[in-house]
């Protein structure tokens, strides 16, 4: 006969050495298990807390709490699995849930999946002890990511990173509640508002990072509304001519935070037409630089155009991309 390892026995530094090797799956099951369980996994600080937690809820029918996109526990709707038996959970507010563990992620059935991912939010945030990183939402189903987006904004006001995807249409009234609510870092947008889709409210994207597909709906005048150091925006219908007032803009002080600018866009750029008025310093192919930003993968510029900033130590670059004359870019230098 086996006899049982008292884990909860061990001293504390042994017992923080066995926790260290669980893993953000293990620590979240030994939560489960019973009220002291929790306590110890609440408590506990290292490596297997080294999390960044992330709410998912798109096409697919189960909606997922994840730390690095690999799932840790899952929400599923219950009416798919009606006549399977399953165990439920015995501890605290989850107690008669049904459940099943797939490979090393926990499964959880209920009635209202965005209701269990709401509930599984907020008791991950107890126990790994930090909000939520990032909301990855995806489809039509406005009511329910508005939902998420509430919940989110009401329990932490902010949000580092936040993802929609929507590769069909997208409502305009939709796209209007998350520019107006969604307080974040970093913003990716993959929406299909209509042609003559406007914000509608007048706004400044004070972000680190804002990553627009199908941005065809960013006029030359929410371009300069932009305040942000990471601006990249693909299908964009912006013209040699709105990048010409873009770097007018940028030299007089505005778009300060800017660092890296890249834009897609439907004609080819002129850049007789973005240099207009504008001062320059043709650089060499001999001249390579790099730009180095945090949570970024270096930036290598080979020559390009110079032009001098709204202080003396600041320089911006703009590369003539002959070889995809569709393509605009800038990087602003450190100082």
């Amino acid at each position: 006969m086996t006899t049982p390892f008292r884990l909860f026995s061990l001293p504390f530094i042994p017992l923080k050495q066995v926790l260290d090797n669980f893993g953000p799956h293990g620590i979240l099951i030994l939560s489960l298990c019973s009220q002291r369980s929790k306590s110890i996994a609440v408590s506990y600080r290292g490596p297997s807390k080294d999390v960044k937690l992330q709410l998912t809820a798109t096409y697919s029918n189960i909606y997922a709490l994840a730390n690095d996109f690999n799932d840790i526990w899952n929400a599923i709707d219950i009416k798919d699995f009606k006549n399977i038996e399953l165990p439920t959970l015995s501890s605290g507010q989850f107690q008669g849930v049904q459940y099943k563990m797939h490979e090393d992620c926990l499964v959880t059935f209920w009635e209202d999946k965005l209701t269990g991912l709401l509930e599984i939010g907020k008791y991950a945030r107890e126990i790994f002890n930090r909000d939520i990183y990032q909301i990855y939402v995806g489809g039509k189903d406005a009511d329910r990511y508005k939902r998420l987006i509430e919940w989110t904004m009401d329990t932490q006001e902010y949000i580092k990173d936040f993802i929609y995807i929507e590769n069909e249409h997208t409502h305009d009234q939709d796209l209007d509640y998350i520019l107006e609510n969604v307080k974040c870092s970093n913003l990716s947008l993959s929406a299909k508002p209509s042609e003559n889709y406007r914000p509608a409210k007048p706004f400044v994207f004070n972000l680190c990072k804002l990553h627009i597909l199908n941005s065809f709906w960013i006029k030359p005048e929410v371009l300069l509304g932009i305040n942000s150091k990471i601006i990249k925006l693909e299908d964009s219908k912006l013209t040699s001519q709105d990048f010409n007032v873009f770097l007018k803009h940028w030299m007089t002080g505005g778009c300060s935070k800017l660092k890296l600018l890249h834009v897609s866009v439907e004609e080819a750029v002129n850049y007789e037409t973005v240099f207009d008025g504008v001062e320059f310093i043709e650089r060499g192919e001999d001249v390579e630089r790099v730009l180095k930003i945090e949570g970024e993968h270096n930036i290598s510029m080979i020559g390009g155009a110079d032009i001098k900033g709204p202080g003396d130590n600041i320089t911006a670059t703009i590369k003539n991309h002959g070889e995809n004359p569709k393509h605009f870019g800038m990087i602003v230098w450190p100082e």
